[in-house]
């Protein structure tokens, strides 16, 4: 059985975590299907943006530790596997096209850090949030020690990272977890929405929005405009840009070709 399903749809691609009956939990076979996927799409230039969903209500209830591994990947070292898992988790946070996690139902542990891996999270009012791993002795991974303070602040995200509580969909979008929040029936409206105007709009403008937005943490705000000029001079001789002036002038929307 195929652990992610991909679909496509002109320039947008689809990811859907595909064990329900595990609640999406991410076993050896998924992450190398992630990380196949993943590559595909940053070497294709026809990929424009890409969303991450799963199957059966669920995104996902993270790292699956029922044993349901194979042999060679149980025998493996655990250093050797959580830096597997880390590299593939990097290759989603600097895919150079804009990413979108849909989440219904629960997103939990590495699963919430593979959400919150991409650009934008979009949300049903019944997902629930949750860093579990202090309930399972374990100390946070799947990037979440990293992004959690940036996006919560250091105090609430030692609060989450202690506890492990369930946070729900709308305590999510209080503290900025995720971007959006709809009512379960409109998730699939909402997302396909906002993952079309991302598929149409201007692919490299937005990766280079995307590589300097990252950086800026680690960025002196004298290096983060030099960064900027220099992301503006590429972008002046693209074909989006000059369709964009283009377009202003006859008062009409782009037609950006992602180049």
């Amino acid at each position: 059985m195929q652990h992610v399903l991909v679909e496509r749809d002109g320039g947008l691609v689809s990811l859907t975590f595909n064990r329900p009956e595990k609640k999406n939990a991410l076993n050896g076979q998924t992450w190398l299907e992630l990380d196949d996927a993943l590559r595909k799409a940053e070497e294709d230039p026809g990929v424009r943006a890409l969303v991450i969903s799963g199957a059966g209500g669920n995104f996902s209830s993270g790292a699956d530790l029922s044993g349901g591994g194979n042999r060679d990947e149980e025998q493996r070292p655990i250093l050797e596997s959580m830096r597997t898992m880390g590299n593939i988790l990097i290759r989603l946070h600097r895919l150079p096209k804009p990413t979108l996690a849909k989440v219904d139902g629960v997103a939990v542990g590495v699963g919430l850090g593979i959400a919150l891996a991409c650009d934008l999270v979009v949300a049903s009012d019944r997902a629930r949030f949750c860093e579990i791993f202090s309930k399972r002795g374990l100390a946070l991974d799947g990037g979440n020690s990293w992004v959690l303070p940036r996006l919560i602040g250091l105090h609430k995200a030692k609060e989450l990272a202690y506890f492990g509580d369930m946070v729900s969909a709308d305590e999510a979008a209080a503290l900025g977890l995720v971007n959006k929040v709809v009512a379960a029936d409109r998730l699939d409206e909402a997302v396909d929405e906002w993952a079309q105007r991302l598929a149409n709009g201007p692919t490299l403008a937005l990766s280079l929005s995307k590589r300097l937005l990252n950086s800026s943490y680690t960025s002196s705000f004298d290096e983060s405009i030099e960064d900027e000029g220099r992301c503006q001079h590429i972008l002046f001789t693209s074909t989006d840009m000059r369709e964009a002036m283009i377009a202003y002038a006859e008062r009409r929307e782009p037609r950006f070709q992602g180049f």
